[in-house]
């Protein structure tokens, strides 16, 4: 009952969020509450305020907090409460430039949220991690950490911390130099925080330095130097002392940059005192560096080296070797944990594999021990025996031609969005009808002669329609029923631009069904000069099936490696696969390219080899490009590769005409 009533209270007490710095008045009343309180599920509750509540004022405080609440979690086994309180203590010691123990919290706290599933726990552990490398200048791992804390924060609804992610996107663009796309980012979220009257919903010391490190960077310092003022205005109502230090710190640079010392030397001299007050070392070395500067310009070298000294007492706290060695060290060991569940994840499979492999043997001897008891006659027996052995027999057959016809599901869909539109024309012309049929008896029976007329050639043309559209739906099925039977092996005279763009559009819609979230860009570029050449159909129609079908495939692939990702270019990568065909000097050339990551040099040489595969186990056979090679050489024409690693692949078919 405790442990229930304690989870309640603490349920209670998240209404503070973690972004906003509450008052003094606040904090004084919550440690007179803790004074008196009796029971543990009340002292929990307050030991967790009060460690969010000194997260920017008081780091000391905070830790001492977070360890009693954690302490009073693990007793009752609450571990939503102890995911949060270890990662709020790495968000805390990271303040103090502690980067590896800040790492070694958000670790711990994301492996408790994955276990539970609690998934606001898991979004705050990846924004906190996403700070790290931001700490770290790895500008691209902390976007891609940003990115997916703000699409789960996003997915429970809490529309502060989404903000809060925007706004440190917006920052990244301010590091990696770009004022723009860092001011159209944070614009967004400095706008909604006026919107909000809620201090806790928004860290707004925060975004207003932000607005003035971006307005700085493009130039403007008028308006970086307003927001800046901001920023310490707000930073004393929300009693926040860290973005209190990072506000007067900024200002110092400016007034620096401005040529103006002695105000860049008071701000700098309140960043030292607010950013020691805190154990904000990050503020404290920046301050003093930039004091040393300014004493250095005035030709006062002792002060000059004093505070050059102390500055690199902080910067040894902050990125001494030893520091980065522990980082690596983290680092090392949770990419060798994950690497260690990845292998057991996948023995587990196979395991598993293995069992319904020996389970389905198993139940195949139980039914044919059975079978065989049963039939005592000796001949009927051999007849079934021999029946069994030829089931065998045509199964052994079936795994060399099962990479002919692995495509045939994808090919239904495809097939089904095909005729899906003509049936709908006929259905709909034949209710049209009906009604018309309906509207000229009403006629008929009113003598209406010329009115009848009317309505019978509406209907009549309904018919032309409808016979129209049950012809497309007819050759469609006949096609697919051409394209599923095996080959006959007799050539035909085939159009080999209908024939590559019809697997196209079908491959495509036939993926698309198994997989909503695919999609690709589609490029076609057919030479109409070529007229039909003689062919097996349904032969080269399967190697250039399975060639567009394993374009789809990696671009597939890449897209969901490089998810969230921007290139050199800023951009999105886009998914794209494009067929040609042209007519060269008494050949067909077609072309089947994509823009994935290509074939390594080192299995170039291995791709047209029979059950050779680069695809997961299970998800391919080996046989597909070994079958196309031989289809296509049968024609008395040439399968090539052409490729480069990182940007995509191009097979070529070349067919005589």
């Amino acid at each position: 009952m405790l442990k229930k009533l304690f989870g309640i209270c603490l349920a209670l007490g998240l209404v503070h969020s973690s972004m906003g710095q509450i008052s003094n008045e606040e904090i004084t009343e919550l440690k007179k509450q803790l004074l008196v309180a009796k029971h543990d599920s009340t002292r929990g509750r307050l030991f967790y305020q009060l460690a969010y509540g000194y997260r920017f004022s008081n780091i000391d405080s905070s830790l001492l907090y977070s360890d009693q609440a954690i302490a009073v979690s693990e007793k009752y086994n609450l571990m939503t409460i102890k995911s949060q309180m270890l990662s709020l203590k790495g968000a805390t010691v990271l303040e103090a430039g502690k980067l590896p123990e800040s790492l070694q919290f958000q670790f711990e706290a994301m492996k408790i949220a994955e276990k539970i599933k609690d998934t606001s726990s898991i979004a705050f552990a990846l924004n906190r991690i996403g700070n790290i490398y931001m700490e770290l200048a790895d500008y691209e791992k902390s976007h891609e950490y940003y990115t997916k804390s703000k699409d789960l924060f996003l997915k429970i609804g809490d529309i502060g911390m989404v903000h809060n992610e925007i706004s440190n996107i917006g920052n990244l663009y301010y590091l990696m130099q770009q004022p723009d796309s860092a001011l159209y980012y944070l614009q967004i979220v400095y706008d909604a925080s006026l919107k909000n009257s809620n201090r806790n919903e928004y860290t707004r010391p925060e975004i207003m330095f932000r607005m003035g490190n971006a307005y700085r960077l493009k130039g403007d310092k008028e308006q970086a130097l307003l927001y800046y003022k901001k920023g310490i205005a707000e930073s004393i109502i929300d009693n926040d002392i860290r973005n209190l230090t990072m506000n007067n710190l900024f200002i110092a640079q400016l007034y620096y940059e401005l040529g103006i010392p002695d105000s860049s030397k008071k701000y700098a001299y309140d960043a030292i005192k607010t950013g020691k007050i805190v154990s904000f070392r990050k503020g404290v070395y920046d301050a003093s560096v930039l004091l040393s500067n300014l004493f250095k310009d005035r030709n006062e070298y002792d002060s000059a080296y004093n505070y050059l000294t102390a500055a690199n007492v902080e910067k040894d706290s902050l990125i001494g070797a030893k520091r980065f060695q522990d980082l690596q060290r983290i680092v090392l060991t949770e990419q060798e944990l994950q690497r260690k569940a990845k292998a057991k994840r996948i023995a587990d499979q196979t395991r598993q594999q293995q069992f319904v492999l020996i389970a389905g043997l198993a139940v195949f001897l139980v039914i044919a021990s059975i079978l065989y008891r049963n039939n005592k006659n000796k001949q009927k027996a051999n007849i079934k025996l021999e029946n069994t052995l030829a089931s065998l027999r045509s199964t052994q057959s079936q795994l060399i031609q099962s990479e002919k016809m692995a495509s045939l599901g994808e090919l239904t869909a495809g097939i089904a969005h095909e005729i899906q539109n003509p049936l709908n024309f006929v259905n709909n012309f034949s209710e049209v009808s009906n009604e018309l049929i309906s509207e000229m008896v009403d006629e008929v029976d009113k003598g209406n002669t010329h009115e009848v007329k009317i309505i019978a050639k509406d209907v009549q043309q309904n018919l032309e329609k409808i016979l129209h559209h049950g012809k497309r739906a007819d050759a469609i099925v006949k096609g697919m029923l051409q394209h599923s039977r095996s080959s006959s092996g007799q050539k035909e005279a085939t159009d080999i631009n209908a024939l590559t763009d019809e697997y196209l559009r079908l491959a495509y819609h036939g993926l698309r069904a198994k997989d909503k979230s695919f999609n690709a860009t589609l490029k076609t570029d057919f030479d109409k000069s070529i007229s039909n050449i003689d062919i097996v159909p349904q032969d080269i129609g399967r190697v250039i099936l399975n060639l567009i079908t394993n374009a789809f495939y990696v671009v597939n692939e890449r897209q969901k490696a490089e998810s969230g990702k921007l290139n050199a270019e800023g951009k999105m990568y886009e998914p794209t696969v494009e067929v040609s065909s042209k007519k060269i000097n008494g050949t067909i050339e077609i072309k089947v390219a994509d823009n994935g990551n290509g074939i390594p040099q080192k299995i170039l040489d291995k791709i047209f080899q029979p059950f050779f595969t680069t695809k997961p186990t299970g998800q391919g056979t080996g046989l597909g490009l070994s079958l196309s090679y031989d289809i296509v050489k049968a024609h008395g024409g040439e399968l090539k590769v052409e490729t480069k690693e990182g940007e995509g692949s191009e097979f070529v078919i070349l067919l005589p005409v």
